[in-house]
């Protein structure tokens, strides 16, 4: 989570220099997302590879919770901005060999978006990295927090594309409550023990927050 409070830091300081005369706002919101099943490839050493259709939870209310952050500077009703999602999956059809495939404690969606307001709406495409903590549990063989700590880190996994849709409602001339649709397609490369495990990953988002222009509006 370190690397990824710095990663943050490092973006944010850096558009903030090259145009802090711009007007930026702030988004905090909390949700839940749908995992559309999706196939998985395990490669492990010694074995036959494992494919499988993937169904995935993601168990947004519960320790660590699902989270959604964007900082954003518009200019003529278009923005640049920098979004860091906290999503989660647990695998839902785990089989005899797959005892555990789960990315709980960070699938962390890290994307550079564009975006511009039509009407009372405002659009979004972006595109990142996902940095993960994966916790497995392979043919016996465990990936992640029961094991070696050295392997309990975040990993940067796959590119990742996000498109949203968003009604802010505002509370005055500063805050506003943000609505928000949008779906998220990744592509992850994942460590497990012995091997290795490949997938996409796509879902759909619905989110609720809480918004703030840092300039007041006219």
């Amino acid at each position: 989570m370190k690397t990824l409070f710095l990663i943050t830091f490092f973006i944010i300081s850096t558009l903030t220099v090259v145009s802090a005369q711009r007007r930026w706002s702030f988004d905090l919101n909390a949700g839940s997302a749908y995992n559309f099943p999706m196939p998985l490839h395990i490669s492990q050493q010694g074995y036959p590879d494992i494919k499988l259709t993937a169904h995935y939870h993601t168990d947004a209310f519960s320790l660590p919770i699902y989270w959604d952050l964007r900082f954003s500077r518009w200019q003529n009703g278009k923005s640049w901005e920098f979004e860091t999602i906290h999503h989660k999956l647990y695998l839902n059809n785990p089989t005899a060999e797959v005892q555990k495939f789960n990315i709980s404690h960070g699938f962390n969606i890290l994307t550079v978006n564009r975006g511009f307001i039509e009407k009372e709406f405002q659009f979004r495409a972006g595109g990142g990295i996902v940095l993960t903590h994966p916790e497995s549990i392979i043919r016996g063989k465990a990936f992640g927090d029961s094991v070696d700590s050295s392997l309990t880190g975040y990993y940067i996994s796959g590119p990742v594309i996000n498109l949203a849709v968003s009604r802010p409602i505002h509370l005055g001339s500063r805050f506003y409550i943000n609505a928000e649709a949008k779906s998220t397609l990744a592509y992850l490369y994942l460590n497990v023990a012995q091997g290795h495990a490949n997938f996409f990953s796509l879902a759909f988002h619905i989110v609720l927050g809480l918004g703030f222009d840092f300039i007041k509006l006219k």
